[in-house]
Order: C-alpha cells, then sequence, then structure tokens
C-alpha cells in the first residue's frame, strides 16, 4: 500500500500560458517534447500541468482517441496521477495534488489514471482508472470504477509506455476507455443534455498533478505505425508475393504514409500493391506516418525473410548386400538452412531423417529420392539416383591358442564365389598387421587377443569384419638363487613361476644327479661336489620356460671379506661384499671408519656396500667390519677384519 499524499486546501496557483508551435495550449509545468508529445509534470513535488486543445469540439459527433501515456517509474512513492478532462470553461485549470488537476472543475467529465492512494478519496491500493463528473473526485460516485487501470499489473508507474483508448459513441451515448488494449471501463450518459446543459462544444485535454509524491507524467497523441503482412512469422520464398497492411494508430488521421521495403524501393500508398523481392535475403522494412498536424511518427521495422530455393542432393556409399548404405547429405540454400527432408527408397521406403538408415538391401539397381525444405518452408526440386547393390566378399578365419615367441600360423578362406579378393587384411591384436591371405606372426606378450580380418573386393565391396579371440600363453620360471650347501647335508631347491596361462604347469629338473626326483616345486638334493641345475615349466598347450641355478658345495661352512675393494664403477670389485659358505642366515654385516661410526650395515647376504656415505665416495683407507652368521649345521660366527678402499 502506498503512503497518502496530502492533499493542500486553500493553495492558489496561477497557470501561465505557454506558447505551443501546435494547436495546443500549455499551462503550469507542463511543456512539450516533440510535435505531439507532452510532459504535464515531472519528478518535482507540488506541480500541476496541462495540455488543452485550443479548438473545441462537438459531441453531437462521435471521436475515437488514441493516447500514449507515461506515468513515470517511482512506484510506492510516486504519485498522483493524471486525467483526460472534457470540459467548456477554460483552457487554464489546474490544481496540484491529489486533485489531479481538475478537482471541482464543474461541469466536466474526467477520466482519471490515479497512481497515489489517498484513503479519504477512498482510493483502492492499487494504480486505478475511473470516469468521474464535475471535477468529483472522492469515489463513490464515479460514473464508472475504479478498476485496476491495467488488466496485466496494478503498478502502471513502470517505466513503460501505455495506450489509452477514449471512444466517445454519440448516437448511443456511451464512453468507454480501453488500457492497453484490454476493456476497462464504460459509463453510458448524455454528456450534452445532463452534463454540459445542452451545450454540445468542449475543450477536451490532459491534466496531471503532484503533491508530496511526484513521478515523470506525460502524454502523446498517438501517432503508432503498425503493419502486418500475409506472411507466417514474416517469412516466404523466392517468388512469392508479400502483401504489406497497415494496422497504423492515430488520433488524428493519418495524412501520409511511407514505406521502405528495403530493397531500394519505397510506396506512400497505405496499403501498398503486393511486393515481390527479386532475390532471397534478409529485408529491414520500415514504415512511418504523418498525421494532420504535421507530426511525424516514429519508424517502425521488421524484417522480412525471403528464403531462396534449397537445392537436395546427396552422396552414397557402401552399396553392397549386407552393408549399411552410406548416405552423405549435401542439401543446401544460399538463405535459410533446410530444416526437413523427404526420402524415398524404391518409391515405397520413406525417411524424414537428415541421415537415413537403409540396409540389407538386396543385389541389383535400387533408386533413392531426395527434396528438401527450409526453414522458411521453400521447397526444393526432387533429386532421383540409382545405384547398384554389389555383392560383398564373404570370408573365414582360422586360428588357434598358442605360445608367446613362437610363431603362430592364421588363415583366411574366402567362401563366397562371387566376388575376386584382391586385399587381405589382418590385425593381430597387438598393434600388428598383415596383408597376406595366411599369414604367421609371433607375439612379444602374452594375453588374450581380438582377431580382425577384412577383405577387398575388385567390385569395390569390404566384407564384414571377421573376429575371433585367441589366447597366447606367456610363462616365466625361476629355480631361486644360486648358493652354497655343505657336502652330504640334504637341502631343498625351490621353484617359482607366474604367466598368463591356464591350470599350473609342469616342472621338470635336470640332470637328475643326487635329486630325490626331477618333478615338483622342491626335490631334495644330496651333493658331494658343484652342480648346475636347469628348471624346464611346461603348460597346458606347451609352452615352455627355462631357468638355472648353480649350487656349491664345500666341506664345512665359514665367511671369507675381501681385504680391498675398488668402488670405481668399472664393474669390477665395485662392493665389498662378503662370500657366504654354509651360511644358513646373516645376524649383520657392519662396517665402521677409522673412528668408530657405523658407515653401512645389512643383513641381507646379497647387499654389500659401495664405499659411500649419504652419497658421497669415501676416500682411501681402512675400515672395519664385523659379521655374525649361522651356518646350515647351527654354528655360530662372529668375525672381524679390515678392508682398504683403492681407487
Amino acid at each position: 500500500m502506498k503512503l497518502l499524499n496530502y492533499f493542500i486546501p486553500f493553495l492558489v496557483v496561477v497557470f501561465i500560458s505557454k506558447p505551443s508551435f501546435s494547436q495546443y495550449i500549455l499551462n503550469g509545468s507542463a511543456t512539450q517534447n516533440r510535435c505531439n508529445c507532452y510532459t504535464l509534470t515531472n519528478e518535482i513535488r507540488n506541480q500541476s500541468g496541462s495540455v488543452w486543445n485550443s479548438n473545441k469540439i462537438d459531441l453531437t459527433n462521435s471521436f475515437d482517441f488514441y493516447f500514449n501515456v507515461y506515468l513515470g517509474c517511482i512506484d510506492s512513492t510516486g504519485a498522483d496521477g493524471i486525467a483526460f478532462v472534457l470540459q467548456p470553461i477554460s483552457t487554464n485549470i489546474g490544481a496540484i495534488g491529489e486533485g489531479l488537476g481538475f478537482e471541482g472543475v464543474s461541469p466536466s467529465v474526467g477520466i482519471s489514471l490515479d497512481t497515489w492512494q489517498n484513503l479519504r478519496r477512498n482510493d483502492p491500493s492499487y494504480d486505478h482508472i475511473s470516469i468521474q463528473l464535475n471535477g468529483v473526485v472522492t469515489h463513490g460516485n464515479d460514473l464508472a470504477g475504479p478498476v485496476p487501470a491495467s488488466a496485466t499489473s496494478d503498478n502502471i508507474e513502470d517505466c513503460q509506455w501505455h495506450v489509452l483508448r477514449i471512444k466517445w459513441d454519440a448516437s448511443a451515448k456511451t464512453l468507454t476507455t480501453w488500457f492497453d488494449g484490454q476493456f476497462r471501463l464504460q459509463a453510458q450518459i448524455d454528456l450534452v443534455g445532463k452534463v454540459f446543459n445542452d451545450d454540445p462544444m468542449v475543450y477536451w485535454g490532459f491534466s496531471g498533478a503532484t503533491g508530496g509524491g511526484f513521478n515523470l507524467q506525460q502524454f502523446c497523441t498517438s501517432l503508432n505505425p503498425v503493419f502486418k503482412t500475409n506472411l507466417a512469422n514474416n517469412s516466404t520464398c523466392i517468388g512469392d508475393p508479400v502483401i504489406f497492411s497497415d494496422q497504423s494508430e492515430s488520433f488524428t488521421t493519418i495524412k501520409q504514409f511511407y514505406w521502405d521495403f528495403g530493397d531500394g524501393s519505397t510506396s506512400s500508398i497505405k496499403n501498398p500493391l503486393t511486393h515481390n523481392y527479386s532475390l532471397p535475403g534478409a529485408y529491414v522494412v520500415k514504415h512511418v506516418i504523418t498525421g494532420m498536424d504535421g507530426c511525424v511518427s516514429d519508424t517502425i521495422e521488421k524484417l522480412i525473410n525471403i528464403g531462396a530455393k534449397p537445392i537436395a542432393d546427396f552422396l552414397l556409399s557402401d552399396t553392397c548386400t549386407d552393408k549399411t548404405v552410406g548416405i552423405q547429405d549435401w542439401s543446401g540454400s544460399a538463405f535459410g538452412i533446410v530444416s526437413q527432408w523427404s526420402w524415398a527408397l524404391d518409391g515405397r521406403i520413406l525417411s524424414a531423417d537428415q541421415q537415413p538408415v537403409f540396409s540389407n538391401l538386396s543385389k541389383g539397381t535400387h533408386q533413392l529420392t531426395l527434396s528438401v525444405n527450409s526453414i522458411y518452408d521453400c521447397m526444393s526440386d526432387t533429386i532421383t539416383k540409382t545405384f547398384s547393390i554389389l555383392p560383398t566378399p564373404v570370408v573365414t578365419l582360422e586360428a588357434g591358442d598358442g605360445c608367446w615367441k613362437q610363431p603362430l600360423n592364421f588363415f583366411g578362406q574366402q567362401v563366397d564365389s562371387g566376388t575376386t579378393i584382391t586385399q587381405w587384411s589382418w590385425k593381430f591384436g597387438d598393434g600388428s598387421v598383415s596383408k597376406e591371405q595366411n599369414p604367421i606372426h609371433t607375439y612379444s606378450q602374452g594375453g588374450n587377443k581380438i582377431l580382425h580380418l577384412t577383405v577387398d573386393a575388385d567390385d569395390g565391396c569390404v566384407s564384414n569384419d571377421i573376429t575371433k579371440q585367441i589366447h597366447v600363453e606367456d610363462i616365466y620360471v625361476d629355480a631361486g638363487k644360486d648358493t652354497s650347501v655343505q657336502a652330504n647335508i640334504p637341502f631343498k631347491l625351490n621353484a617359482n613361476w607366474i604367466g598368463d596361462f591356464n591350470g599350473a604347469p609342469v616342472l621338470t629338473w635336470s640332470p637328475a644327479d643326487g635329486l630325490t626326483t626331477t618333478d615338483g616345486y622342491d626335490p631334495t638334493a644330496i651333493l658331494q661336489n658343484d652342480r648346475l641345475y636347469y628348471l624346464t615349466a611346461t603348460t597346458g598347450i606347451g609352452c615352455k620356460a627355462l631357468d638355472s641355478v648353480m649350487i656349491r658345495v664345500f666341506n664345512s661352512p665359514g665367511v671369507f671379506v675381501p681385504s680391498a675393494f675398488t668402488p670405481n664403477s668399472d664393474g669390477l670389485n665395485d662392493l665389498l661384499r662378503p662370500r657366504y659358505n654354509g651360511i644358513k642366515s646373516l645376524g649383520y654385516f657392519s662396517v665402521y671408519d677409522r673412528w668408530g661410526a657405523l658407515v653401512f650395515k645389512t643383513s641381507d647376504m646379497i647387499k654389500g656396500w659401495d664405499g659411500k656415505v649419504n652419497g658421497q665416495l669415501q676416500n682411501n683407507g681402512t675400515f672395519v667390519w664385523i659379521i655374525s652368521a649361522e651356518g646350515f649345521d647351527g654354528k655360530k660366527f662372529q668375525l672381524k677384519g679390515t678392508t682398504t678402499i683403492i681407487k
């Protein structure tokens, strides 16, 4: 709800008529903006302005007036409103505040657009319209209303121009109002006899006022150029006639019409002759009108799209049996994109897709037609192409599982008799290919492999892609680390394997000397002399892997540490590493510098010292080592000695 706009009583306002360049008389704060537009009040408190036509009109004649009205941008604190008034008295009346400039004028009839809620005037909370007599602005005795001024919003102080239409039907004695094309009010009254004392001659005009609240309030005598065409969405095809019809709204009789059709041609006829555009394109059509008072309207523009006749075209591929025919649409339009396709295969199979799917066509001759429409509903001619479906070669492939690093044989065979194969194309699933009919291929890695085989025939057709999965087995076997054992003491060999194959491999050790068995993962050996054993692992399809292990035999356990080493990265004696004979486990092997600082320690019999401390190679010198170990016979060893770095 808006705040009250207080009426200021007993205020005498002197209105000075302002000179005008037209037949209108301006009073108070009113100013002329342009030929047919006026400001009644600015955004200033306590203003009043009025604009009157200097010539009286005869109410024994009907009128139908159109006005553009602007009530400002201030909503909650904006005021007060404007009124269209008929009165016979003067052209300089007006008062500030809630009276809207015509309060107390009698006799008169006013159509008020009230934008302020004055509770003592019985105003509703919304911006409203009403028809009132004799300057009585307090609601209760209105001829009609009040109702919302707009049929779509309670607020008309919205920074927008609106159309106010007022019609007087002299024979029916009815006064009717519309706002933005929507009917609002109607009153039936004998204005001449009951209001104006049988004097039909009255002035007409607008008054407006502000009080404690204010707004920019304006009106124009309507001069609104409007036109329509015979086209849906103002679009058509080249060659189709365009009819332009004037639908303008004007307060006075329109004196002149001006048309610019956007192609260099113009017209001054209200409803021009049928217009034909010679070229496709987008044309900006402009329309301007001039009133009898010499005022020229703004220019209204509409974009008229004249579409080009599209061209239907397409390209065919894969015209072979057992294939989906490849169709590439090449249709186009010089103006207006193609939006509809109409295909017909052999006159009976229809499709509206841009890229239709036709598959498994019978061998022989076929006919495909296409016509297209653009977004402007322009239709092309129909194009027809005849094509032949040729036989597709048919092949099979043979291949079986195999072993990695071993040659595998692959076989291709032609099944059909209607084609001659010109090229074989194999893909082995590991990035390798072959153009041979029966290739041989060796895989460097195992696993599942997907084979692909296609062939090209002399008629240009390519076979379907034939696939098959095979499994290539790979296997790795480990006979264990070289070691030393004590003579005549039983010990176990230990085999490990990994790979991509089915089941478990068969393990075979050789030679049989000293072994309790030549099969299995961990046969027992009893040796008197050094022996090199070979381990063979064989998968279910015969893939093999081989490894060996060196067993050195000694009569009693012991540890030997070199007295010097040369860590110069030449591959010889670069590490200080003890040699262990018959040692089951190493407690520790530690190395100290001459000041007793620990520089290296390990419990792994494989590891040794590289002569570096914190990554820095030590200088030539002597170092102390200490070893704690246990032999296979349970004997404990605690040894100490020195070694020298030589670079």
